[in-house]
């Protein structure tokens, strides 16, 4: 008889949701500050050096080379994209200037350079640079307020996003590492558009396209059935619902669709903040099979029973 994943009970959700959460709170309250303190670090040496060539930049006749050597390199020009607010990403500068951000290119058309420069000036943060607006130099302390505000703005956001990217790495890479130990063989990803092309019974691959949706991780049980293993880190109960029915669920419909219930178990490895409600959702409606990051035994004794 086929083994199925087992469905757990609205309590048991609800018991396993808060385990997760208490989880997470522990690990954000041990988080050193040493990777924001670097960030910090590093972006208020670079907007100490934006923030006193704004004057120059404001200038009506603009020095392309001011502007092209703020673009010298990632973090420059992230550190000029905050300089608005609020702060703009550097694809969506590009897309309102129709100018590249290259800085050989910016010195080799100084339209592009303006339009980039008058782009930011529209829409600067008048709360940490009032001076500009009111045509004077920054009195000390205000130089000094802008620079940390912006330093803040960034670093906070460096940390953000390597939270929710090493997260989920780090969940990726234990699942990984959990098949390797039961005797899983991970193989070079490719695309899989239907199932002829997934991997053999007793493989694994990361990260890859499946029949329309991508899947953190893609096994073949022993028994020839697809497990398409989404990894998802969720920080709040609201977030939980993007993480596990939009996305997730969502996929698993076209899995089931594409490739049909009886040969494909669409899972989810989870670890965060999860409301219940969603969870019973996703399991019952769109038939994931949930598996929490505290307890990965469960996904273990369930790959093993799958022969």
């Amino acid at each position: 008889m086929t083994s199925s994943p087992q469905k757990w009970t609205v309590q048991q959700l609800r018991d396993d949701a808060e385990t997760a959460t208490i989880a997470f709170r522990r690990e954000r309250l041990d988080e050193p500050l040493e990777l924001y303190s670097q960030h910090f670090k590093t972006f208020s040496g670079i907007f100490a050096k934006i923030v006193d060539r704004l004057p120059e930049l404001k200038e009506p006749q603009l020095d392309v080379n001011v502007i092209a050597d703020l673009m010298r390199d990632g973090d420059s020009r992230r550190a000029f994209c905050y300089l608005t607010a609020p702060p703009i990403s550097e694809d969506d500068l590009k897309t309102l200037a129709e100018a590249s951000l290259a800085p050989g290119t910016l010195k080799s058309n100084p339209d592009s350079a303006t339009r980039i420069r008058d782009i930011v000036f529209r829409i600067l943060d008048p709360h940490r640079f009032p001076w500009i607006e009111e045509n004077r130099n920054p009195l000390p302390e205000e130089r000094a307020a802008a620079i940390v505000a912006s330093s803040a703005l960034v670093a906070a956001r460096k940390v953000e996003t390597f939270r929710r990217n090493d997260a989920k790495d780090r969940q990726e890479n234990k699942v990984k590492d959990l098949l390797l130990s039961i005797g899983f063989e991970q193989i070079k990803k490719h695309d899989i558009p239907n199932s002829s092309r997934a991997p053999k019974p007793g493989q694994f691959m990361g990260e890859t396209p499946l029949a329309g949706a991508r899947a953190d991780v893609v096994a073949t049980l022993r028994d020839g059935r697809i497990m398409a293993i989404e990894c998802k880190v969720s920080n709040s109960s609201v977030n939980s619902y993007k993480r596990i029915v939009h996305d997730t669920g969502g996929k698993a419909t076209i899995w089931h669709r594409e490739i049909g219930r009886a040969n494909l178990i669409a899972a989810a490895v989870m670890n965060g903040v999860f409301s219940p409600t969603n969870l019973e959702i996703v399991q019952n409606d769109k038939e994931v099979a949930l598996f929490w990051d505290h307890r990965l035994d469960d996904l273990k004794a369930f790959v093993e029973a799958a022969k």
